[in-house]
């Protein structure tokens, strides 16, 4: 039976959460090893996780800055759930459009998964979107 909460990083579009009961039948009954292309919000790679503890994971998506997130929380959660925190303490609508407005690239890995993280829990409807110029671009949420 699938659990009552499988917990994802972030909110990602085409996200699997919801159809993971309708998905269960098509699992085998073991997993040794497992190899996720596009994790986006990881709600089949944590249930995977969670059902069969698979020895070997790699996962990867198209996305640099989802994929900047899981390898800071691999490597750095201490440090990322810190700059969270600090988000949290200074959030508000002058402050979401202030990080929004950061480049990425100009940022360490922790800052960025940190931002990453930050604008998909506070934007509107936790819609990860980037204009033609690769710039997120999500109002903020309410």
């Amino acid at each position: 039976m699938v659990r009552v909460e499988i917990p994802t990083i972030v909110k990602w579009a085409g996200g699997k959460k919801q159809l993971l009961k309708q998905f269960q039948k098509f699992f085998p009954s073991k997993i040794e090893n497992y190899f996720e292309p596009f994790v986006g919000g990881g709600a089949v790679l944590f249930y995977i996780l969670q059902t069969y503890s698979p020895k070997k994971v790699l996962i990867s998506d198209t996305n640099e800055e989802l994929i900047n997130c899981y390898e800071v929380i691999k490597n750095n959660v201490e440090e990322l759930i810190l700059s969270l925190k600090k988000h949290k303490a200074n959030h508000n609508k002058e402050y979401y459009y202030k990080i929004r407005e950061l480049n990425p690239k100009e940022l360490n890995n922790i800052e960025r998964a940190s931002r990453t993280i930050y604008l998909n829990k506070t934007c509107f409807n936790g819609l990860y979107r980037v204009n033609s110029k690769g710039s997120f671009n999500v109002p903020i949420g309410s």
